[in-house]
């Protein structure tokens, strides 16, 4: 199972894609802002980080080129997930260095398959001897 950090500023959508993953056995952290997120993926080794574009204190954009920056932030999956469905809006998401970007709302299926898709490619989870 993968380890997932959800950032986003929306209290509904943080539990709706934690309650998602959680019921399909995926270790998932929350972070409602950038800064917030970029702490706890410095503190944490992730498979996967859900980020949205439009955020307080710190945009979408920058926590993925933040994330980026560190070392484990090159393996890293990064998935932009937004309202946002412009084509610039996902030219400038790949431009800062995410790997995918999905558009709101998510559904229950797609997420998972992200999910196990970036966990995979990661060489399973590293995590709690694999739980």
């Amino acid at each position: 199972m993968a380890r997932v950090l959800i950032v986003d500023d929306s209290s509904a959508v943080r539990a709706y894609h934690a309650s998602i993953l959680l019921g399909q056995g995926h270790q998932v952290d929350l972070a409602d802002n950038g800064y917030e997120g970029l702490e706890k993926f410095c503190a944490v080794d992730y498979d996967l980080v859900l980020v949205d574009i439009n955020m307080p204190r710190m945009h979408g954009y920058d926590l993925v080129r933040e994330i980026r920056k560190n070392e484990r932030g090159k393996k890293v999956g990064i998935v932009v997930v937004s309202t946002e469905a412009g084509s610039n809006d996902r030219f400038q998401a790949y431009k800062a260095g995410a790997d995918l970007y999905l558009v709101k709302p998510v559904r229950p299926e797609e997420l998972e398959r992200v999910c196990v898709m970036f966990s995979r490619a990661k060489g399973g989870s590293n995590h709690d001897g694999g739980a």
